[in-house]
């Protein structure tokens, strides 16, 4: 299930504290926005994607502004700084997928809105998926003689 800023937007910092009560959440940030601090090797990137999670041994918090976390990359750890409005993106352990497009670098917004058009178009009138497959086209059924 994708859930995009016009139902969201106004509980961006919620959702996101909701979906940290469960194991981990993965944020997709955009690295260009002002005051995101990440590892300069992810620096460059249109888009980040870290893993959060409470559990995790590095510290982690959320104030009004900002999720601070001590992420490991590699053997060392880096404290990161996340932005709310650097975040354009999130998908819980559940399948749930938020985005917040206003945040989205132009390039992942429209692969995002491309995203769900083929998703509507691979669903039936009452919104279920079709029978076939959306890759091949054919039934995963197989018929036994």
């Amino acid at each position: 299930m994708m859930t995009t800023d016009r139902e969201t937007s106004i509980d961006q910092k919620t959702t996101i504290e909701r979906l940290l009560n469960d194991e981990q959440v993965l944020v997709h940030i955009n690295p260009q926005t002002t005051g995101v601090i990440i590892p300069p090797h992810l620096s460059d990137n249109r888009t980040v994607t870290l893993r959060l999670s409470k559990f995790f041994k590095g510290r982690l918090s959320t104030n009004e502004v900002e999720i601070t976390a001590e992420l490991l990359f590699g053997s060392e750890y880096f404290v990161c700084s996340i932005p709310w409005n650097s975040i354009w993106g999130a998908s819980s352990v559940r399948g749930e997928e938020f985005v917040w497009t206003e945040a989205a670098p132009p390039e992942i917004l429209h692969m995002v809105l491309s995203h769900q058009e083929s998703a509507r178009a691979t669903r039936g009138f009452d919104g279920r998926p079709h029978a076939r497959t959306a890759r091949s086209g054919a039934s995963h059924l197989r018929r036994v003689k």
